[in-house]
């Protein structure tokens, strides 16, 4: 029996514990709160409080055991189950976030966070045309939420509509101003061809007292951005430098070599094995599409997954979450490259793995992967997955260096793209590895170019979709029609009928960012 004592001391601890949690003393949060819950077993802010610590200790087993016992004691908290949901969703346990977020829904269709929570699901499942229904039964709720306005912009975005994306970015930016995220995506969707106001207030905003480093970095891609919408490449390329090494400068302890190990690696780890017994010529399950950050990749995807049997699931982490940590267990690269066969359970695990997380996408069709690095694994893919297409985007790369330098890469921590030199050298081992991937499987990686496809988009789209071992579909030369969720800098541009303009771009630039000269083919 709880006493009045009893409510006043918790209600007084409860306090000291969101305290204590917004100090980041997660250890005391979770002690604390575990005394509280044997005091009253059916509080979900306990089970909250406890699970969401065990979550920023990256403790998610715990997490999610102390989320489970909550809903034992309290099968209709929705916080709970919202806190789960989000759980999963970092842990890319996709299905399971939208089955647990669609009970919260089902106990109360209009509860705020589990309508947001479930439209970021659906966006992590490319599904962003979906995900903006329930964002907008959100902002029925509360049309002044920072995030939802990002993410719900972001929606829009994504499926290329982007008068719907520029009005809720200009609500962002009434209700809040100093948001330059929101500068930024206004203008990766705004010419300033003929309109300089945006850009005049990004001029006045940076030169504010007191923006902050990160801010400056936004603002200087999205000015960069806006003269070169303005055929100025003089002020464009000012803006990209100081945007650049602002972006480098937060990179705290980078270390080149041990980014890159990984482009190395594979030609001593491969060196020996044989790929020509490993390739099948079966339809694929899935779809690589592999090559440089901004090298043709968004629009190949674009083009594929126009393919009635294929789901475009844009740039997905999976290979390189799984793969990062699996490189550093002592014996992996022996087990994979075993030549004798004695792991094949051990391979067959991770396979099996990894298809049911790609399948979270679509259980029933192609799933098209296009995260770029994925050039590093190609070993690993060919060995998992023989039937596996393995599509190389290649552009000219002085343009191809300088559209990487003019963007920024969110989600993917590229620290040695906004640093000219390690660009350089980037490059020079993408291009060796690249080499050593098609000599050890010739025939098997396609080489799609950039400026083919531009040139001749009926002849190489064929081409392309028959290397990917599917039947020929009128729809693929249409890719404008393609509603798939883009999540890259290329939103926009993906959104358009192949154009000719980004050819040769890097001419107008070569004086202004001198590092392009050292770039060779």
């Amino acid at each position: 029996m709880i006493t009045k004592e009893d409510i006043l001391f918790i209600t007084k601890e409860t306090k000291k514990i969101q305290n204590l949690f917004a100090s980041g003393s997660f250890d005391k949060v979770i002690k604390k709160s575990k005394i509280l819950l044997k005091k009253d077993p059916t509080q979900p802010i306990f089970y909250n409080m406890i699970g969401l610590s065990y979550r920023q200790l990256n403790n998610f087993e715990q997490a999610e055991k102390t989320f489970k016992s909550g809903l034992e004691a309290r099968p209709n908290s929705i916080s709970i189950l919202v806190n789960l949901g989000a759980l999963y969703r970092v842990q890319e346990r996709f299905n399971e976030a939208k089955k647990t977020l669609e009970i919260a829904l089902e106990i109360n269709i209009n509860h705020f966070s589990a309508l947001v929570n479930y439209g970021n699901t659906l966006r992590d499942l490319n599904q962003d045309s979906k995900a903006i229904n329930y964002y907008n039964k959100a902002l029925d709720i509360n049309d002044k939420n920072e995030i939802l306005l990002i993410n719900l912009a972001g929606s829009f975005q994504m499926v290329g509509d982007f008068e719907q994306a520029k009005k809720i970015l200009r609500k962002l930016h009434s209700e809040f101003p100093q948001n330059a995220v929101a500068d930024q995506m206004y203008s990766n969707v705004h010419n300033y061809k003929d309109d300089k106001s945006h850009q005049t207030e990004m001029l006045e905003k940076l030169n504010k007292e007191n923006v902050s480093a990160n801010d400056k970095m936004v603002l200087c891609f999205a000015l960069a951005k806006s003269f070169s919408d303005q055929k100025n490449p003089e002020m464009s390329s000012k803006y990209f430098i100081m945007a650049n090494d602002l972006k480098f400068a937060s990179f705290k302890n980078f270390n080149f070599e041990e980014q890159t190990k990984y482009l190395t690696s594979p030609k001593n780890d491969f060196k020996a094995f044989n790929f020509n017994k490993n390739i099948s010529l079966e339809k694929p399950e899935l779809i690589f599409i592999v090559g440089l950050p901004r090298s043709g990749t968004t629009l190949t995807h674009q083009i594929i997954s126009s393919h009635s049997e294929v789901f475009g699931a844009g740039e997905l982490p999976i290979l390189k979450n799984i793969f990062v940590k699996k490189f550093e267990e002592q014996d992996f690269i022996k087990k994979m490259i075993d030549l004798d066969n004695n792991h094949n359970d051990f391979k067959d695990k991770l396979k099996n793995k990894l298809l049911s997380m790609y399948k979270q996408y679509d259980n029933n069709l192609i799933i098209l992967d296009k995260a770029p690095l994925n050039l590093v694994w190609i070993g690993f893919i060919k060995i998992l997955f023989p039937s596996a297409k393995i599509v190389h985007c290649k552009r000219n790369l002085k343009d191809t260096a300088l559209s990487i330098y003019k963007n920024t890469y969110e989600g993917w921590a590229l620290p040695w793209s906004y640093n000219q030199q390690y660009l350089i050298k980037f490059i020079n081992l993408y291009k060796e590895l690249m080499i050593f991937w098609q000599s050890k499987m010739p025939n098997h990686i396609y080489d799609c170019h950039y400026e083919n496809l531009v040139n001749n988009p009926i002849i190489e789209t064929k081409k392309l979709i028959s290397f990917c071992n599917l039947d020929w579909e009128d729809g693929c030369l249409d890719h404008t029609k393609n509603k798939t969720g883009i999540k890259t800098v290329s939103i926009e541009q993906a959104r358009k009928p192949i154009y000719k303009n980004s050819v040769n771009l890097n001419e107008s630039y070569i004086k202004y960012l001198d590092f392009l000269n050292q770039i060779s083919e």
